[in-house]
């Protein structure tokens, strides 16, 4: 083949420019030649800027953002019963009323005791200007007058008796009425003082808590009486209290006339409106997850509707009861934005809910082949160009997300890499 080609050199009839014409047209070949072998098996990839997101898909379930356990405000019956399990409810709708004349007594009795109470304490307040005090005063001051006119009468007739006018039997006596005197005295002004300490110290704190304590129980007794109705407090589904659903065989049924303890647990009301989704994610994802992460969440449930939310807690435990072998699982919660009328029509607790969860995205993202990278000590480098015929440039990058389509890459520009042959690999 190369004898043939160069066969022509050895032909005189040929003319100087189809000699020169010839020379040019061997270079060319042999040039030729060279770059297609250097050029064999490679190829040029055109890389442009483009949204690359990574996504994660979980399912789970609708629940209740949140669920009240209602209680009954006081020991009584039923009255009336005006729901349903399973029914919905707005906020402020009456669920129960209560029986109150078992309590209507408890509450007069509490509001008499705290009458007397009151009463008393005032009593003891006033107690200076009390009947107690004037009563002690007055047998005080009637013992000042008797004492002072005997001490008067003894020293006339202790004078007569040194005169000799009144016999001596007659100045002991009133020697005698007088000491007497003196003690009753004595003993009135002790029982003044018992009786003022009697509105003072101790004795006035303990009516001031006897008032407080019966101030408190009027009050209790008071809040449950008004409390007769029971009320939802959120708009919601009425369901079985929590941790009573596996007892309502056992439980008779809740019923007008049913008789109830303070306490005791009537139903539950689960919110429609704040609603969360319960799922569970590998141990491959779960640190691709973070709180506050936004999520879209749909259903066939709710098919045409697209909810709103973010991760609200991601668990640090293992879930329990994994298989034998099996990759660990963790649960998420997801809490979903508040819902609109036209969202609640649809929605359900209980409904099955596909989330898509984003980890990543990058709108301007730049994807190369892998086998396009290639590495020079700890550098990562693309043989680049611009467009086609343009110089060719080696492009140090950085990786990024890799992809079925490639590997991101930072710090390049879109244009076209090189893909080298096998064989240069």
């Amino acid at each position: 083949m190369t004898t043939d080609r160069f066969s022509f050199l050895r032909r005189p009839a040929l003319s100087l420019a189809a000699g020169l014409a010839v020379v040019a047209a061997l270079a060319w070949l042999v040039l030729a030649g060279g770059t297609a072998k250097r050029t064999e098996g490679e190829r040029w990839v055109a890389v442009r800027a483009a949204p690359l997101v990574h996504q994660i898909g979980l399912v789970g379930r609708l629940e209740p953002g949140r669920v009240v356990t209602l209680a009954a405000p006081f020991a009584g019956n039923v009255e009336a019963l005006l729901v349903e399990p399973g029914q919905r409810v707005a906020e402020g709708q009456e669920l129960l009323r209560m029986d109150t004349r078992e309590i209507a007594v408890q509450v007069r009795e509490a509001q008499s005791a705290l009458l007397k109470a009151r009463r008393t304490l005032q009593d003891l307040r006033d107690w200076e200007r009390g009947e107690d005090m004037a009563r002690v005063r007055r047998a005080l001051r009637s013992a000042q007058l008797a004492q002072s006119s005997t001490e008067r009468k003894l020293r006339e007739t202790r004078e007569l008796f040194q005169r000799g006018i009144v016999p001596r039997n007659e100045l002991d006596d009133l020697e005698q009425q007088a000491s007497q005197q003196r003690m009753d005295l004595e003993a009135a002004r002790r029982e003044v003082e018992s009786t003022r300490a009697k509105g003072q110290g101790e004795n006035r704190q303990i009516a001031e808590m006897d008032l407080a304590n019966a101030s408190v129980k009027y009050e209790t007794l008071q809040a449950q009486l008004d409390g007769r109705t029971v009320r939802a407090p959120f708009a919601g589904i009425v369901v079985a209290a929590p941790g009573l659903a596996g007892e309502q065989g056992s439980r008779e049924p809740l019923q007008a006339g049913s008789k109830l303890g303070q306490g005791q647990a009537l139903f539950g009301l689960a919110s429609v409106e704040r609603l969360k989704v319960s799922a569970k994610v590998s141990e491959l994802d779960i640190n691709q997850l973070r709180e506050g992460q936004a999520v879209e969440i749909s259903g066939d449930g709710f098919e045409g509707t697209t909810l709103a939310g973010v991760i609200a807690a991601l668990g640090g435990q293992a879930l329990p009861g994994m298989a034998q072998g099996g990759s660990p699982q963790f649960e998420v919660t997801v809490s979903v934005a508040p819902l609109d009328l036209r969202q609640l029509q649809k929605i359900r607790l209980g409904m099955s809910a596909k989330l898509t969860v984003t980890t990543y995205r990058n709108e301007q993202a730049i994807v190369v082949p892998p086998e396009a990278i290639r590495h020079e000590g700890d550098r990562l480098f693309v043989d680049f160009r611009q467009a086609p015929g343009a110089s060719v440039m080696a492009q140090q990058v950085k990786i990024g997300r890799s992809t079925p389509e490639g590997v991101e890459v930072f710090e390049l520009q879109p244009g076209l890499v090189r893909v080298p042959s096998s064989s240069d690999r």
